[in-house]
């Protein structure tokens, strides 16, 4: 049995989800969705520190929700990021960093100390800006969509609008250290990147939302390198490549697909990506996804369902049975 939180969009910005819920595996593998225990507008991201501080950005308000802890959730507070719809965030000991989709701004905030439950500060320390475009009209200015705490020195964010992977260092600063962006690697124009995920060999995956491929890249110096580009398995014209997910035995990757509606399936050997197939989602839009053991939980933005999938020794994915109802979620976080 594991616990979950779940993010999802409010009215707001057009969905039915009251603010961070609950929910939990049932007995069968499905999930169970438990109500809402915290009341925010659209929080569409939800991070849980190390510690258990727990920390949403609210998208259409462009503000932090600090939640307290996972075992006392509550609403603490509620700071302004600084960009427009922020849409991810990861947190450090340290700091929370954001991701801003509305211009491509990336926010940081130093947490507070003690009890995990102390506020981030009344505003960002720093506010690192984009421009630029890409060749396709969802392109059409910076859109920050995911950071990743790449190890205690670095940090990737990625930009969907201007096709770039950029890198963070943490350097010395005056008061505490500063997040400074020292490389930017390009993508192949219209790949649109969208999520990052680091892989158990040290390789770096990356998902193009409009290319609807996945890449592989390499750490080369103070950045990286492409080794591999793969087409994903069951996308269409009309299809959004949207999250990513590993499995359990790290031989296996999943990434939605939306508008096709389709999980698409791929095999992680040792030198290589290879596509496997893909499966149905089970619902509409899939938003999120996340690998639960041998379990693929599937957040269906549209249908307001999450789809829960058994994971064969093969990588493939047979449904548990019907989809529990979910209000608009975006994202699904394992309670650690």
């Amino acid at each position: 049995m594991t616990d979950f939180l779940v993010g999802g969009y409010s009215a707001d910005l057009g969905g039915e989800a009251l603010g961070v819920g609950r929910a939990r595996t049932a007995a069968d593998g499905r999930l169970e969705y438990l109500g809402v225990a915290v009341e925010v507008p659209s929080p569409s991201w939800i991070s849980i520190a190390a510690d258990g501080a727990v920390f949403a950005a609210l998208e259409g308000t462009a503000e932090l929700a600090v939640l307290g802890t996972v075992g006392a959730l509550r609403l603490i507070d509620r700071v302004p990021i600084g960009g427009r719809l922020p849409c991810h965030l990861a947190v450090t000991t340290d700091s929370v960093i954001t991701a801003c989709y509305g211009d491509g701004a990336i926010a940081v905030h130093r947490r507070g100390h003690g009890t995990g439950e102390s506020p981030a500060v009344d505003g960002p320390t720093e506010l690192l800006t984009a421009e630029g475009t890409g060749p396709l009209p969802a392109q059409d200015g910076p859109h920050a969509h995911h950071v990743l705490v790449w190890d205690e020195r670095h940090v990737l964010t990625v930009d969907l609008g201007t096709d770039l992977l950029h890198v963070h260092r943490w350097e010395d600063g005056p008061d505490a250290a500063e997040l400074v962006r020292v490389d930017s690697l390009p993508m192949p124009p219209g790949t649109g990147p969208r999520d990052l995920l680091r892989l158990p060999d040290g390789r770096l995956a990356i998902l193009g939302e409009w290319s609807r491929e996945l890449v592989i890249a390499e750490p080369s110096g103070s950045t990286f390198e492409i080794v591999q580009i793969e087409a994903l398995p069951g996308a269409t014209d009309a299809s959004q490549a949207s999250a990513l997910g590993l499995s359990h035995d790290g031989r296996f990757l999943y990434a939605g697909l939306r508008g096709a509606d389709r999980i698409a399936i791929l095999g992680l050997d040792a030198d290589e990506l290879r596509p496997v197939g893909w499966a149905p989602s089970g619902g509409h839009w899939p938003r999120h996804l996340v690998v639960d053991a041998d379990t693929l939980h599937v957040a269906n933005q549209l249908s307001s369902t999450v789809t829960s999938f058994q994971i064969g020794l093969d990588g493939s994915l047979t449904s548990l049975g019907e989809p529990a109802p979910v209000p608009s979620p975006t994202v699904l976080v394992a309670v650690p």
